[in-house]
């Protein structure tokens, strides 16, 4: 998937609109992190920095701030050096995820989508309701999409969110 990911004209066809450079790309790569980190030996896993998920998620979730910035995307778009680092810290995104979902608790957990999703709403609205284009290397259209799918993906990641943690809150009743 990765090397797909980075044939040319796979990027050059996600990045050329706003929606599928963030709503597509991104998430691709973190899922390709994701992936290779489920291939880790347990030994290799370096639990020890990642004690209950914080470290993990803590950097996820900064990275994931980064690259919703405009001017982020933006050089992405006109330096290599940043396209690579793109690559770099999603797939190390998806790793962390990866290592730190299963020994993240409730609360890790909670806190951590408590915080994502909101800024994905946050900046979401700010691509929709922005009077102006906000990064240089997308028209206002594609920014436009690229907001509402950021506010659907949110709002579908929270309704998901809050029925598992009302099925998990349910079970954990009905075994007492």
């Amino acid at each position: 998937m990765l090397l797909v990911l980075a044939i040319p004209a796979v990027r050059s066809m996600m990045e050329g609109d706003m929606a599928l450079h963030m709503l597509l790309q991104f998430p691709l790569l973190l899922l390709a992190g994701w992936l290779l980190a489920k291939g880790l030996p347990a030994r290799a896993r370096l639990q020890q920095w990642n004690r209950a998920g914080i470290a993990g998620l803590l950097m996820a979730s900064l990275v994931l701030m980064f690259w919703m910035i405009p001017r982020a995307l933006d050089m992405a778009l006109s330096d290599s050096t940043v396209e690579l680092l793109k690559f770099l810290t999603l797939l190390m995104a998806g790793a962390a995820l990866k290592l730190s979902w299963q020994s993240a608790g409730l609360i890790v957990r909670g806190f951590f989508l408590g915080n994502v999703l909101p800024m994905m709403m946050v900046v979401g609205w700010l691509y929709v309701e922005a009077p102006v284009r906000i990064c240089n290397a997308y028209l206002t259209d594609d920014q436009l999409r690229a907001g509402s799918g950021l506010l659907a993906l949110a709002i579908a990641g929270s309704v998901v969110w809050l029925l598992a943690f009302f099925m998990s809150t349910n079970q954990i009743e009905g075994d007492t």
